[in-house]
């Protein structure tokens, strides 16, 4: 596996893109940035009032969690700078990095287009878009439950229904606070509005862009990755 790789796996909320990333990364020994986590741990080594400083502009931790906490997104320069300690911290591994989540609107990306080329070069970078209907987008998510421990998701199922111990680490399960209604309209709003306009833009700057059919089981929905990756 090329070690210089960076693949960027997109798609609305419920589309199942932390789930394939986590698959794609356990498949290809590659490492897994979820872009969610990233901003929640930076918001949880945090203290009230805390400020980061980016190209002189400053931005309150405490307002970035307000919006992320609401089902907006996070303002791009501050999503961008995390983006980019993450995969400064990988890149000194040797390791190929898969990013879900992320870039969330063309400025996110505007903000490290310059540090990709630099570090990855652009034929070595792929972006899979995986597209479900909102209906299924919905479904997903007021049902999805995760892991307080690894944050595996727990797909929703009759047999899964009555789990509250996760099967793989033990840890509880919990509702995210994101996953319901009336934050997730808002959050594919928001993706109809800055996320899907990344795609042209990615395009425009040279980087392979595939779209993959969402629908259908975990397993099947892999597979049409696979298919891609060998492609690519």
């Amino acid at each position: 596996m090329n070690n210089n790789l960076l693949i960027l796996i997109l798609g609305a909320p419920g589309s199942g893109k932390g789930t394939q990333a986590s698959l794609l990364a356990s498949h290809t020994g590659m490492f897994h940035l979820e872009a969610s986590k990233a901003i929640q741990d930076k918001f949880k080594n945090s203290s009230k009032g805390d400020i980061l400083e980016i190209g002189g502009e400053e931005f309150s931790l405490d307002k970035q969690k307000e919006r992320w906490k609401d089902g907006l997104l996070c303002d791009d320069g501050f999503v961008a700078q995390v983006i980019k300690e993450k995969l400064e911290q990988v890149r000194n591994t040797g390791k190929g990095v898969i990013i879900d989540g992320y870039p969330r609107s063309v400025e996110q990306i505007t903000y490290l287009m310059d540090f990709i080329k630099s570090s990855y070069g652009v034929s070595n970078v792929l972006c899979c878009v995986i597209n479900v209907t909102e209906e299924e987008s919905l479904q997903r998510n007021s049902n999805r439950r995760v892991c307080s421990l690894m944050r595996h998701s727990i797909i929703s199922h009759p047999e899964t229904e009555n789990l509250t111990i996760c099967p793989l680490d033990g840890s509880p399960l919990l509702k995210r606070e994101l996953d319901n209604p009336e934050t997730i309209k808002i959050r594919l709003k928001e993706f109809a509005e800055f996320s899907l306009p990344v795609v042209d833009y990615l395009k425009k700057s040279g980087i392979e862009v595939k779209e993959i059919n969402g629908r259908g089981s975990v397993s099947e929905v892999f597979s049409r990755i696979l298919n891609l990756m060998e492609e690519f």
